[in-house]
């Protein structure tokens, strides 16, 4: 199993100003040194696995940030000078590549130094920066840079690709809480009700509703006049409940056997869709612990069984929904499970449960200092492989 590139190889005239160019200019530290004669054992085991024999060496393994290269001053074996100004288009080995923070920078001081350069920085993809130059024997380096990479011995172009994913996700993300927030903010685009809008729904209502006439002329009313005050903001509706003992009465034309708890099922399952559909969905909801703690005389007002709160975008979602063909019908089977008081409020006041907003904003100062300790710890290794 292949692990990953051990070292990179340079064979030279000159050891020693390789080892002073490396080192010095380059940041490279020398960790092992050895030599071997042309008669000696280990000439022997340079032929079986270099294929030449009477070979002589000095060598130096240099440790730069993520890998090592050895460098070899042969003095026997016949060695052969290439052209120093071999063009990287050549067949064969070109260069390598050592990854900068500044490429401005190392480039101005190397260039003082006296290396020679192919060319200038350049701009080779988006945040990626590189240039060619040689050391004294010709060999070709490049210096990259690019943003973002915080690990040296990662490719350039997996961190532009990174980017342009990262840049997209969050365009992606972004879009899709615009549109949500659009959906559950209609203000921002829509004006109020128009009283030809409201007269539109007032006859859907009366023609899917199947309420008693007296009802459902007295129940239009109060819808029509809620609406003609509409602000375009969004609506709390507050849904006080109490359980009938006994299903109430139904139209002629439903036919249903079953408790007041299964009627109530039956409803909720219907409109639970129609709601969403329109972007309305409960802020809170629960049964009662008790009656009201606060006595009123008024006959039903101290006992309420189960309070639930909705959120409508606006009062046209309400009011829509309401018009739906499909919920006048189901609306008798609410009625006959149980008593209902229906009272819109405005959202002026609207706090979330504070374990969970303190908690949320715990986990993310959590996330937030491990990031930072986690991008701290990566440039110390960067900074550190390049130092040695």
């Amino acid at each position: 199993m292949i692990l990953g590139i051990n070292h990179i190889c340079l064979s030279v005239p000159s050891l020693d100003q390789a080892v002073r160019f490396y080192c010095d200019q380059l940041g490279f530290r020398p960790v092992a040194r050895s030599s071997w004669d042309k008669d000696s054992r280990m000439s022997r085991c340079a032929e079986q696995v270099m294929g030449i024999s009477g070979t002589a060496a000095d060598a130096v393994h240099l440790q730069g940030s993520n890998l090592i290269l050895e460098i070899f001053e042969f003095t026997d074996g016949n060695p052969q000078s290439q052209n120093p100004e071999r063009p990287v288009v050549d067949h064969g080995y070109t260069h390598f590549c050592l990854a900068v923070s500044d490429i401005d920078e190392e480039y101005g001081r190397l260039l003082a130094a006296g290396m020679k350069f192919l060319g200038e920085p350049t701009s080779v993809a988006p945040g990626v920066r590189s240039v060619y130059g040689r050391d004294p024997f010709g060999n070709v380096i490049e210096l990259e840079q690019a943003a973002g990479r915080l690990l040296a011995s990662k490719s350039a172009m997996e961190v532009v690709k990174e980017k342009f994913f990262s840049a997209a996700l969050g365009a992606v993300f972004v879009a899709v809480f615009l549109a949500f927030f659009l959906w559950q903010t209609p203000h921002a685009f829509e004006g109020p009700l128009e009283p030809g809008e409201i007269e539109g729904y007032m006859s859907e209502i009366d023609r899917h509703s199947v309420l008693p006439e007296a009802e459902k002329q007295a129940f239009i009313t109060r819808v029509q006049q809620w609406a003609s005050n509409d602000d375009g903001r969004p609506v709390l509706m507050v849904n006080l409940m109490r359980h009938r003992d006994e299903l109430g009465e139904l139209p002629a034309e439903i036919e249903f056997k079953g408790t007041p708890d299964e009627a109530n099922i039956f409803y909720e399952k219907v409109v639970a869709p129609l709601a969403l559909r329109r972007g309305e969905y409960p802020l809170v909801g629960g049964d009662a612990q008790a009656t009201s703690l606060i006595a009123n005389s008024t006959e039903g007002a101290n006992r309420w069984d189960r309070v639930v709160v909705m959120r409508a975008p606006s009062r046209r979602a309400f009011i829509e929904f309401m018009a739906d063909p499909d919920y006048g019908p189901v609306v008798p089977y609410k009625l006959a499970s149980t008593e209902v008081a229906l009272v819109p409020i405005d959202s002026q006041v609207l706090v979330p449960d504070l374990r969970w907003v303190l908690g949320g904003l715990l986990l993310i100062v959590f996330l937030f200092i491990n990031w930072r300790r986690a991008v701290s710890d990566l440039r110390r290794v960067t900074q550190s492989e390049f130092s040695e």
